[in-house]
């Protein structure tokens, strides 16, 4: 909770110095939002490790193959980054590369999807 408060002050207090810069220097405006987004990112990278060891008891507990589980992960970082680089690109006043961000982004995950597929269609084709 205490991370989230501070991400929410960081976030109001940088969209207030961007709207008031972005009359007079929108270049300016467009780096400072680049620098909150830095700044929130590398607050959230602390707790990235504490994640990853409870995912790794999650993959123990529930005896699940890391092939399966990886992609899954690699999916939920594509959707998160797609969608961030698109908010980016949209704030930037440039709609048509938001949309190949996105598009780029779905196609990856389809790509990092593939091991799960193949492994549904193997358990398929085992139950006939």
């Amino acid at each position: 909770m205490e991370t989230a408060a501070k991400i929410a002050a960081v976030c109001l207090l940088g969209a207030l110095l961007a709207a008031l810069l972005k009359k007079t220097s929108p270049d300016t405006a467009l780096l400072l939002a680049l620098a909150v987004c830095v700044v929130v990112l590398t607050a959230l990278a602390r707790g990235l490790e504490e994640v990853t060891s409870f995912l790794r008891e999650l993959l123990d507990w529930g005896g699940l193959s890391v092939e399966l589980f990886v992609p899954l992960l690699k999916t939920v970082a594509i959707a998160l980054i797609s969608r961030v680089g698109g908010a980016l690109c949209r704030d930037a006043g440039e709609g048509a590369m938001a949309s190949l961000v996105e598009i780029a982004g779905a196609f990856a995950a389809i790509l990092v999807s593939l091991p799960l597929f193949r492994a549904a269609w193997r358990m398929l084709e085992g139950l006939m």
